[in-house]
């Protein structure tokens, strides 16, 4: 039996009341969170602990808000217990199956075009450029990381000048980190999962970063933007090509940068050294071929 748990459970006692005798335990993958399916006398359910070292990082007033909406949305798991100073989340359990469902594209576009047309107001502002300042102001005293960082500083003030030239951008309700370990499939539906970068943003951020994260070819990318525009049109917020080309080159920097911030913090650099060089680098090629 983990200790964390067995420590969260005699923190809070309301975990027992919900989920009774805990029978089994068991580790669940996640890079930023603890996370624990949880077999107990009452049921099924997930577990997430925070990691100790990224304390203070998320907002988790915010994400207790954004959740409940997108929970009241049908998009989310509704949350069973929450206790945002220890970013504890207790939800019942969602068993997605082992192959994703034919046509993913398409419904996932659906689906965020039904978060992003919500009208919900959700907690919280998320700006690409500040997220990458804050994550830069972090990396500061890491100097043996400044060369690998130096080139998206510069890609990044040639990408805030372009912004520049841009008009207002009307902010909507945005999951913030689509990737797929975000997105359960479960035989007759899709649950989006782990709103802790949830706030009201440019709807370019999701629709950018679910097509990195997932990694769509481009026809697979044209039947997510279809869909997505489907239910959107013809007054939803639809960002143009160039618009979202340059929030793909954002994306990949923070995504960067966030690994770097891993190397810094002391862990694995031999896992997440190449991938942010990896973000870093792709992010280059596409602004070289905007500017």
């Amino acid at each position: 039996m983990s200790m964390d748990v067995l420590e969260a459970f005699n923190a809070h006692p309301e975990l027992a009341a919900i989920c009774g005798v805990l029978e089994n335990v068991l580790p669940q993958n996640g890079l930023t969170n603890r996370v624990y399916r949880l077999e107990a006398t009452r049921g099924v359910f997930f577990l997430r602990l925070p990691r100790p070292e990224n304390a203070g990082l998320v907002d988790r007033q915010a994400e207790e808000q954004n959740l409940a909406l997108a929970a009241k949305l049908g998009l989310a798991p509704p949350p069973l217990f929450v206790f945002p100073g220890a970013g504890i989340l207790l939800t019942a359990a969602v068993d997605d199956v082992a192959r994703a469902p034919e046509g993913v594209p398409g419904l996932l576009g659906d689906m965020l075009a039904r978060l992003h047309g919500s009208g919900a107001a959700f907690a919280g502002v998320l700006e690409p450029e500040d997220v990458y300042r804050a994550q830069r102001g972090f990396l500061d005293p890491a100097v043996e990381l400044a060369s690998e960082i130096a080139p998206l500083d510069r890609a990044m003030r040639d990408l805030a000048r372009e912004a520049g030239k841009a008009g207002t951008i009307r902010r909507v309700p945005v999951h913030g980190d689509l990737s797929p370990g975000n997105c359960l499939w479960t035989g007759d539906r899709l649950w989006l999962i782990d709103w802790e970068y949830s706030a009201m943003a440019d709807p370019a951020w999701d629709l950018a970063y679910a097509i990195l994260e997932h990694g769509f070819s481009e026809a697979q990318e044209g039947a997510f933007l279809d869909a997505y525009k489907d239910r959107q049109a013809p007054t939803g917020p639809v960002p143009g090509a160039g618009r979202l080309e340059a929030m793909k080159a954002r994306c990949d920097a923070v995504s960067a940068l966030w690994a770097l911030e891993q190397v810094a913090r002391g862990r694995d650099a031999g896992l997440f050294l190449p991938f942010a060089r990896s973000r870093r680098d792709r992010a280059l090629a596409r602004v070289r071929g905007l500017i």
